[in-house]
């Protein structure tokens, strides 16, 4: 039972692309709705998190998308609000995720 369960989340999850690609032409053609139509496409890299297959993980582009969102859906900042995406490499140049070993051989002098 929980094999099948598992099987069936993980189908909805590979279906989702081709489920949004239908829903957002079904929007663009029927009600000309290709702006906020684009919306759906968001559904493919949530799927797994509602569904149960992966947790959220918070990381910096993750909180700089969530930013970006806000910026302009609440704002109509799209233009200048994509600037912030400039912030992951500078962050992660700065702040690398893996750090520095102790016994690294790239750090001696």
């Amino acid at each position: 039972m929980i094999s099948q369960f598992f099987s069936f989340r993980r189908r909805v999850v590979a279906v989702t692309p081709l489920v949004c690609v239908l829903v957002f032409l079904f929007l663009g053609f029927q009600f000309d709705l290709w702006h906020p139509g684009w919306l759906v496409f968001l559904l493919v890299p949530i799927m797994p998190i509602l569904v149960g297959i992966k947790k959220i993980k918070w990381s910096f582009s993750f909180i700089i998308s969530i930013i970006y969102l806000i910026l302009g859906l609440g704002f109509g900042y799209w233009h200048p609000g994509w600037l912030i995406f400039l912030l992951i490499p500078i962050y992660y140049t700065l702040f690398p995720s893996g750090g520095f070993k102790k016994n690294d051989k790239t750090l001696k002098d």
